[in-house]
């Protein structure tokens, strides 16, 4: 049993010794097989990792990565050309990369070209919704105001661009208080040497010196209106303080043309009901309102005049409406229109001026505006008769055509003088008088007179005959 058991053993060793000798060809068989296979995986494999060194580096944030240091080494070289074309090349490939747009706007800064750093700032600010993007372009353009205070080149565009970053962020302090600065500052070194030069920087009076560019009371209406906006979103003192501040241009005299009374008018009301009024405000509104009143006085007769109805100015002198005006200047009764002995009325334009926190105005003179369509004068001397108070106006028409020579002035009074009746019997009464002057543009002049202008007796007589008689 025990030998059966050993053989059975045995064989089944013999067995077992076959089976492994018969394995051992083939594992030899199949060994030769896997270094085969070894060797194609392990090329594959080098191929693998070359590949996927390959594909790493073609990855986008990778990419991006690379072109950011790259253009962050141009930029420690000084070479800012080529930074910002490594950047540029960054945001090709992401237009979400916050630090590519950071960082090239920060090599355009360093080689002054502060517009192109405010644009890839605020489109990176709008690719990317990053707030600190936006909080960079806010900061250029107010360091770009501050500069632009210090050296004394700053106009309303600069305030403008203030305006811009509190439109963009009303809780901006750093823009409010700027723009509290900026009130005196732009006004005194872009406006303050001309009157034309804010609003009517295109009339002829109007000589650059240096000072700011053409700015529109429309552009000035928009700004102020957008000033009253953001305070309502996010009323604060600080904001409210700049809004009447700037109701009212920080210039000591301008000049505005009388269309933009009315708007400018409707403006002050805004800013009234929306942040209050002061005493400033509340004198530049009776400047305007009584511009309005005076117009009206005079509007009926400048249309007969358009027309070449000087006969008109007869019964105008000696209007209850005319003499009410003429007695305020005369016995020098208060008025925002300021008082002067000759009182030009005209409906171009008016000067404002500013003296002690409180405003006056007149209406442009001939000289100060020539290409008018007319300018009457109310006279405010004491010029009395026997006792009686003569009423005297003058007239001086447009151009015509552009052209401003000859140029003719009518003066009308109405006075207590003596007429010649018939051949030689005087008479005192009260009568007309127009005295015509016609001026050349080499500044010869020619006069004459008509006595008891429009009356039975009525008579002329010329300079020389006058003179004469002056002589006598």
């Amino acid at each position: 049993m025990s030998t059966a058991r050993v053989h059975s053993y045995r064989n089944s060793d013999k067995s077992y010794s076959r089976n492994v000798t018969v394995r051992k060809t083939k594992r030899r068989k199949k060994r030769h097989y896997d270094m085969r296979k070894i060797a194609v995986i392990a090329a594959a494999s080098v191929l693998a990792v070359v590949g996927g060194y390959t594909v790493y580096n073609h990855l986008p944030f990778v990419k991006v990565n690379k072109a950011i240091a790259a253009g962050n080494r141009y930029t420690e070289d000084a070479d800012y050309e080529a930074a910002i074309d490594s950047y540029s090349e960054a945001i090709k490939i992401d237009k979400h990369s916050v630090t590519a747009y950071s960082n090239m706007a920060g090599a355009f800064l360093s080689i002054d070209d502060s517009e192109s750093a405010k644009k890839i700032l605020y489109d990176g600010w709008q690719n990317t919704e990053n707030t600190g993007l936006l909080d960079n372009y806010h900061t250029v353009i107010l360091n770009e105001a501050v500069d632009s205070m210090n050296t004394k080149s700053a106009d309303m565009e600069t305030v403008l661009s203030i305006e811009s970053v509190l439109k963009d962020d009303n809780t901006n302090k750093d823009a409010v208080e700027l723009l509290d600065a900026a009130y005196s500052r732009v006004f005194d070194d872009a406006y303050s040497y001309n009157a034309d030069a804010l609003f009517r920087s295109d009339a002829s009076t109007y000589s650059s010196e240096g000072g700011s560019d053409t700015f529109s009371f429309e552009e000035y209406l928009n700004f102020e209106k957008e000033l009253l906006a953001i305070y309502e979103a996010n009323p604060t003192d600080e904001l409210k303080k700049v809004i009447l501040e700037y109701a009212t241009p920080g210039v000591s005299s301008f000049t505005m043309n009388y269309s933009d009374v009315e708007a400018y008018q409707e403006l002050l009301s805004q800013v009234e009901a929306v942040a209050g009024t002061d005493e400033n405000l509340d004198s530049f509104k009776a400047c305007l309102s009584n511009a309005q009143e005076v117009q009206a006085v005079f509007a009926d007769i400048f249309t007969q005049l358009d027309v070449g109805n000087v006969d008109e100015l007869r019964s105008f002198v000696v209007s209850d409406e005319y003499l009410a005006l003429r007695d305020i200047f005369l016995n020098d009764e208060y008025t925002p229109q300021e008082n002067t002995t000759y009182v030009p009325i005209s409906r171009e334009a008016m000067i404002l001026n500013r003296n002690d926190g409180k405003w006056s105005y007149r209406f442009l003179d001939f000289e100060e505006n020539p290409e008018t369509t007319g300018v009457i004068t109310l006279w405010a001397n004491f010029f009395e008769d026997d006792g009686v108070q003569r009423d005297s106006i003058s007239y001086e028409p447009g151009a015509i055509d552009g052209q401003l020579y000859p140029h003719t002035k009518y003066d009308v009074t109405y006075l207590k003088s003596y007429i010649t009746s018939g051949k030689s019997t005087k008479t005192i009464k009260m009568n007309y008088r127009l005295e015509t002057t016609i001026t050349s543009e080499d500044g010869s002049t020619i006069n004459s007179i008509i006595g008891d202008w429009g009356g039975e007796n009525e008579w002329e007589m010329d300079i020389d005959t006058i003179e004469s008689r002056i002589r006598a």
